[in-house]
C-alpha cells in the first residue's frame, strides 16, 4: 500500500529534510531471489556507475575542492629564491676641480647575487573575498553534482517505466489478439453450421488484421524503450520487476500545493544555486572594492653578493639581511577600480533577479508536480472503476452473444475497450510514481536514491514478460 508520511528521507548533506516519503515497514525486505528480474534500484545503481554526466559533475566537484587550499595559500607566507648575474660597463667623464682638465674613466666588472626572500601577507582585503568565493564555488559544484544525481534518477525511472509500459502494451495487444482469434474461430464454426453470418467472420478478421499491425508497432516501441534503458545502465535489459498486484495509490500529504511550493522555493537545488550565485556576486563587489584598500606585508630577505674590480684587480663580497613591513596604498588607477565595482554591482542586481525567478519557477514546478500527482490519483481511481464496469459489460455481452441478442462485433468492441482501459490504467500508475519522483526533485530531494528505494518497494511483486 502506498503511504505518504512527513518523515525525512536519507539525503546528502546539501539536501534538505522532505515531508514527502513512501512509508515502508522498518523490516521490509525484497523477497526476490538472485534469479529475480532486475528492479528499479538495481537499474539506478548500474546507471550511477555508467553515466558520463554524473562522472563529469563528480570531477568538477573534485576540481572545485582545490579552490579552498588555493584561497588558504593567500594568507600563508611566500618564499622565493632570488638571484641575478651580469657583466657591467661604466664610463664617467668630468672634472674633479676647476683647475683640473677633463678626465674620463671606464670600468668593467662582473656582479652576481643570490638570496631568499619571504613575504608574509598581513592585510590584503581581497584575500578575504577570494576565500569566501572559493567556498561558494565549491558549494555550487556540490549542488550541481546533486542535480546530476537527480537527473540520472529521473532518466532511469522514466526509461524503466517506459519499458514496463511498452511491455504492458504488448501484453494487452497479445491478449486482445488471442481473444479476437478465439472469436474468429467461433464465428467461422458458426458460419459452417449455419448459425452464424459472414458479417461476423469479416468483422473478426478485420479486427484481427488491425491488431496484428498494432502488435508490430508495440514491438517496435518496446525495442526502443529497452535500448534507451540499456544505454543508461550499460548492460542488456532482461526481465524487469513490475508493479505489485496490491499496489494502491494514496493522496500526498500535506494536501496543500502552496506548502509544496514554499518548500521548493527554499530547498530546490536550482534555487540554492541561484542563491550561491548571488552570494558570489556580493563577494565580487567586496573583492573589487579592495582595490582602494592598502596592502600590508612583512618582507624578509637574506642573500650574498659578489662584485669584481677589473681596474684594480680586486673583488667585493657582501652579505645582506633585512626584515621590515611594506605598505602599498593605491591612489589612482585611471578610474578602473570604480568601474569594476560598478560592474560587480550590476552583476549582483542581475543575480538577485535570477534568484527571484528561480524561486518562482521552483514553486511552479513543485505545484505542477503535486497537481499532476493528484490528477494521476484521480485518474487511477476512475480507470479502476471503469475497468470493473467494462469487465461487467463484457460478461453481459458474452452472454448476449451466446443467446443471439449481441453480435461478434459488439463483443470485439467491448473487449477492445477493456484492453485499452487496462493499458491506460498501467500508464496512469507509472505516471503517478514518476510524478512522485518529480515532486521529490522539485523540493530538493532525490539526491541519494532513497526515493528510488521507496518506489522500488512496490515493484517486486510480479514479473513482467520481457517481450523477447
Amino acid at each position: 500500500m502506498l503511504k505518504w508520511t512527513t518523515a525525512p528521507l536519507r539525503l546528502l548533506a546539501l539536501a534538505v529534510p522532505m515531508g514527502l516519503a513512501l512509508g515502508l515497514p522498518a523490516h521490509a525486505e525484497t523477497t526476490l531471489s538472485r534469479q529475480a528480474p532486475m528492479d528499479l534500484s538495481e537499474a539506478y545503481q548500474l546507471a550511477l556507475e555508467q553515466d558520463p554526466r554524473l562522472r563529469a559533475a563528480q570531477e568538477r566537484l573534485r576540481a572545485a575542492g582545490e579552490l579552498r587550499p588555493q584561497a588558504r595559500a593567500l594568507f600563508l607566507p611566500e618564499i622565493n629564491l632570488e638571484g641575478d648575474a651580469g657583466r657591467h660597463w661604466e664610463k664617467a667623464e668630468g672634472t674633479l676641480s676647476p683647475l683640473a682638465t677633463d678626465e674620463s674613466s671606464e670600468l668593467y666588472y662582473n656582479q652576481w647575487s643570490a638570496g631568499v626572500a619571504l613575504t608574509q601577507p598581513l592585510f590584503r582585503m581581497e584575500s578575504f573575498a577570494l576565500r569566501e568565493q572559493a567556498r561558494i564555488i565549491e558549494d555550487q559544484a556540490g549542488l550541481r553534482y546533486g542535480q546530476a544525481l537527480q537527473d540520472i534518477l529521473l532518466r532511469v525511472s522514466r526509461a524503466y517505466f517506459d519499458v514496463l509500459l511498452a511491455q504492458d502494451t504488448l501484453a494487452t495487444v497479445d491478449a486482445e489478439l488471442t481473444a479476437i482469434d478465439t472469436e474468429l474461430r467461433r464465428a467461422r464454426r458458426a458460419l459452417e453450421v449455419g448459425t452464424g453470418t459472414i458479417t461476423d467472420v469479416n468483422d473478426a478478421q478485420a479486427r484481427y488484421d488491425l491488431v496484428q499491425a498494432q502488435r508490430l508497432r508495440a514491438q517496435n516501441q518496446l525495442q526502443i524503450a529497452r535500448e534507451q534503458l540499456r544505454r543508461l545502465i550499460g548492460r542488456p535489459v532482461g526481465q524487469l520487476a513490475g508493479l505489485r498486484e496490491d499496489f494502491v495509490a494514496q493522496s500526498p500529504s500535506p494536501s496543500d500545493p502552496e506548502i509544496w511550493a514554499e518548500r521548493a522555493e527554499r530547498y530546490n537545488l536550482e534555487v540554492q544555486l541561484a542563491e550561491r550565485e548571488l552570494d558570489l556576486s556580493r563577494e565580487e563587489i567586496r573583492q573589487q572594492r579592495a582595490g582602494h584598500a592598502p596592502r600590508l606585508d612583512m618582507v624578509a630577505r637574506y642573500g650574498t653578493s659578489y662584485q669584481s674590480d677589473t681596474q684594480f684587480g680586486g673583488s667585493l663580497d657582501g652579505e645582506q639581511a633585512s626584515v621590515g613591513v611594506r605598505v602599498q596604498m593605491p591612489l589612482f588607477a585611471g578610474g578602473a577600480t570604480r568601474s569594476r565595482v560598478r560592474e560587480a554591482q550590476a552583476n549582483r542586481d542581475a543575480s538577485l533577479q535570477e534568484t527571484l525567478d528561480a524561486r518562482r519557477q521552483a514553486g511552479l514546478q513543485a505545484e505542477s508536480a503535486y497537481l499532476n500527482l493528484v490528477s494521476n490519483l484521480q485518474q487511477i481511481r476512475a480507470l479502476e472503476q471503469a475497468l470493473r464496469s467494462v469487465i461487467s459489460t463484457e460478461e453481459s455481452t458474452q452472454r448476449g452473444l451466446e443467446v443471439g441478442v449481441r453480435t461478434t462485433l459488439d463483443l470485439l468492441n467491448i473487449q477492445r475497450e477493456r484492453f485499452e482501459t487496462e493499458r491506460q490504467l498501467a500508464e496512469a500508475r507509472y505516471n503517478y510514481l514518476l510524478n512522485y519522483l518529480d515532486l521529490q526533485v522539485a523540493v530538493g530531494s532525490g539526491v541519494d536514491g532513497a526515493s528510488i528505494d521507496d518506489v522500488n518497494f512496490f515493484l517486486a511483486g510480479r514479473q513482467v514478460p520481457s517481450g523477447e
